[in-house]
């Protein structure tokens, strides 16, 4: 029994170090501001740029965001939206596709993992198809988080805590892209998205501060 309650004790302690090593954070300012990332990516062009209002500003609590409607040459359309945070859960916190996208008829058909080529590599991120009635949407998105591009929300939470505790950092952002599926179908649709993320990841690197400050 008390070993028991030693072990019970530790747990505790544990557990309120690790509450105040990660509330204790250095804010980290946005390296560039987002409003001047690029407004053309290849073929596609900004066509509209949509503001939050100040009580969703408030609510996720984001430091710096944008969200703004592509178009290409052909009129296809995909949305882009970065909401970056310098310290998550401090003064805002992330908001999972897979808990905001679902509603007014939408649903979840799908999610996956899916790579793309990165200058080190390749970088995971989250593909998730949504339909509503015969519409579908492919919805790509991922944490680009203190130097890594981050696909699931547990290895999120499992690294903001990890960086909070050796690095006193909770910035990062979160990053999602949208298209509908035109009659072109699925396969089509995500390798224009998959082609447009991997020059979103290359740009982003100017913009959010990295692994190392």
């Amino acid at each position: 029994m008390k070993i028991r309650i030693v072990i019970l004790l530790l747990c505790f302690a544990c557990a309120g170090y690790l509450i105040h090593s990660t509330g204790t954070v250095r804010p980290v300012p946005i390296k560039t501001s987002l409003e001047k990332f690029p407004r053309q990516i290849g073929d596609w062009k900004v066509a509209d740029i949509i503001p939050s209002s100040e009580s969703v500003v408030q609510m996720l609590g984001v430091t710096d965001y944008i969200n703004y409607d592509f178009v290409n040459s052909t009129g296809k359309h995909i949305n882009f939206y970065v909401g970056y945070y310098h310290a998550v859960g401090v003064d805002g916190a992330y908001h999972s596709p897979k808990n905001c996208l679902p509603g007014g008829g939408w649903g979840i058909a799908s999610v996956k993992k899916v790579t793309l080529p990165v200058k080190d590599g390749a970088a995971t991120v989250t593909e998730m198809i949504i339909q509503n009635g015969q519409a579908r949407r492919i919805v790509l998105y991922w944490y680009q988080n203190r130097g890594r591009i981050i696909a699931s929300e547990y290895w999120e939470k499992f690294y903001l805590v990890l960086d909070a505790l050796l690095k006193h950092r909770r910035d990062g952002a979160f990053v999602r892209i949208i298209a509908p599926c035109n009659e072109d179908g699925i396969q089509t649709t995500e390798t224009e998205l998959k082609r447009f993320a991997t020059v979103v990841l290359y740009e982003l690197k100017r913009f959010l501060p990295g692994a190392d400050l």
